[in-house]
């Protein structure tokens, strides 16, 4: 029997505020301090290779805790990561993360856990429900979407976990964000060598919700997708379909819905060296129905070189317009060559990444599917601009010699033809930062993302790095600035936003654009004009960045910043509230 959503549960809230004091010098977010290199990025003009930067001069760690943290820490099996979607009607934010309380070898696995987080002010503060688990027992590999038709808004979760064998199966949340998550029933059992298990989920525009998972097999070279689909009333699962074919047994496959009845799943093998490497089957219908697989990317070859698809791959439709990333690695496989590849059926391939030496390092130990230098690809859409997040690592290593990874965007404001120059998201060299994820919808000129970072680099969840270091999911909201002609992120355009959160007590921090290498102040007053803080002065290059202001010594009231670049000045207002 159907167990029925818990509607209207008041669980009490466990706020963790996000703030915290910082230096009132500025900050480039974005961008290291600048050198010849960076100045010749920004300007998007040739430049040649140069020596590895000084890392004495990266920033500290940004983004802001959702409070999900446990020391399993390989967050994917394959395709990308989705852990995040934001509620294109409220704002609201929903997050999950895959942890374990225990960090012995043996309670490593069997504590793994799904956590789930909620912000409804934009990410500033967040709520765990007292570390609510979806569910209660052993679960793996979650993937988070959001309902559309009746049930628009609510959060569904799916992973799987020990019901009779391991299965997938799905909860949903309601009323949303009061992390009350009612289990539906789990869908028909399989033999235990074909149980599905991976699972990503897909809200459609009927209310329905369609899985996808992976034969309960690993390590190996072919096996069976599995997809399911749960009506809008949840009145129970259907029989599996089973897609045999050039899949990955123990894979994942993305799938992803919009609002016009597509539902869309994106195939995809785990070891790079099957011809049919990505495949593509759609759905009209809400998933009632599914069209034959086409092959989106096998082999890519371009004049003399030959690339194959990598296991990271990732999708998001703009309107019914689907848009593919892949990661991909050049044959043979003693060139090192790594790129991120965009392909929609307007486009053809496009690289939107291209391999940099001067960028990014290969890490000589493989670490279970992060065997290339820049990968993990997931995408999203900021109003029409394209945003692709993915990690990199860097030559900045730990005692082992683990290379660390830091998190990397880039984007294309015309329908993925042309692509940014890459801006760095995070530069922290005692930091690893990686399975970024960013929401499918963002409001325009932002984008929200998810990531997990640590210590230590390695994974610890498999053999060779054996540091019991808790790893933790951070949620960062990016501003995108005006970009130039032809998709290039050298900015145009001055600006200065809004400072955030706002009303603040006491920390808040200031994200401006600088268009030219000029002069910049800017400089905090009182309601009385009185200037009460400096917090830039100095010359910058073109770029993005942000200052902190720390107004623990002041009184409550309204204070004006005014930005001073060249000839640009522009002045806000912000509330201290004491």
């Amino acid at each position: 029997m159907i167990r029925q959503l818990l509607l209207f549960v008041a669980l009490s809230a466990f706020v963790i505020s996000s703030a915290t004091a910082g230096s009132g010098r500025k900050k480039p977010v974005y961008e290291t301090e600048p050198d010849e290199s960076r100045l010749h990025e920004l300007a998007n003009v040739p430049y040649t290779k140069v020596p590895d930067p000084n890392w004495s001069t990266f920033q500290t760690p940004i983004g802001t805790p959702t409070t999900l943290s446990g020391f399993y820490d390989y967050q994917s099996n394959g395709g990308s990561i989705q852990h995040i979607r934001v509620n294109p009607a409220n704002g609201n934010i929903h997050v999950i993360y895959m942890l374990a309380e225990d960090s012995t070898a043996g309670g490593l696995s069997s504590s793994r856990r799904t956590g789930y987080a909620f912000s409804s002010n934009g990410g500033l503060t967040w709520n765990n429900f007292s570390n609510v688990r979806v569910p209660a027992r052993l679960s793996g590999f979650p993937t988070l979407d959001l309902l559309r038709g009746p049930n628009a808004g609510l959060p569904v979760i799916a992973n799987h976990s020990p019901i009779t064998g391991t299965q997938s199966t799905i909860f949903v949340d309601s009323p949303e964000g009061s992390g009350a998550f009612s289990e539906l029933n789990a869908p028909p059992t399989l033999p235990p060598a074909q149980q599905p298990v991976w699972p990503y989920i897909a809200g459609a525009s009927d209310g329905s919700v369609t899985m996808m998972a992976s034969q309960n097999i690993q390590n190996a070279t072919s096996g069976v997708a599995h997809q399911n689909r749960m009506p809008a009333d949840f009145s129970g699962w259907g029989s599996w379909n089973a897609w045999p074919g050039d899949v990955q047994a123990g894979g994942r496959y993305p799938v992803q819905a919009n609002g016009t009845g597509r539902v869309g799943i994106l195939l995809n093998t785990s070891n790079g060296t099957a011809i049919l490497g990505n495949r593509w089957r759609e759905s009209t219908d809400n998933g009632l129905t599914w069209s034959e697989p086409t092959n989106i990317y096998g082999q890519r070859v371009a004049g003399a070189d030959t690339f194959n698809s990598y296991v990271h791959c990732d999708f998001v439709y703009n309107g019914d317009t689907p848009y593919f990333v892949f990661s991909e690695y050049y044959l043979p496989a003693n060139r090192n060559e790594h790129n991120i590849v965009f392909w929609s059926q307007a486009t053809g391939f496009r690289i939107a990444v291209p391999y940099d030496t001067t960028k990014y390092k290969i890490d000589p130990v493989n670490q279970r599917f992060h065997a290339l230098a820049l990968g993990w690809p997931s995408i999203g859409l900021s109003g029409n601009t394209i945003v692709v997040a993915y990690q990199a690592f860097q030559p900045d290593t730990d005692s082992r010699g683990y290379h660390y990874s830091d998190l990397w965007y880039v984007t294309s404001t015309n329908g993925g033809n042309t692509w940014s120059q890459p801006v760095r998201i995070t530069d922290t060299p005692t930091i690893d930062e990686r399975y970024p994820s960013v929401s499918k919808w963002n409001a325009p000129g932002q984008f929200n993302m998810t990531w997990s970072q640590k210590t230590k680099s390695g994974l610890y969840a498999f053999p060779g790095a054996a540091d019991t270091v808790r790893a933790s999911q951070m949620f960062l909201r990016v501003t995108l600035s005006d970009v130039g002609e032809g998709g290039t992120n050298a900015p145009r355009a001055f600006r200065l936003a809004q400072n955030y959160p706002n009303p603040f007590n006491p920390v808040t921090k200031i994200d401006y654009t600088i268009a030219q290498a000029v002069p910049v102040s800017i400089k905090v007053y009182n309601a009385l004009g009185q200037e009460v803080a400096t917090l830039v002065n100095e010359t910058l290059s073109p770029g993005h960045y942000q200052a902190t202001f720390d107004g623990g010594n002041l009184p409550s009231g309204v204070y004006f910043y005014k930005l001073t670049a060249g000839g640009y000045v522009e002045s806000k207002k912000m509330v201290l509230l004491r």
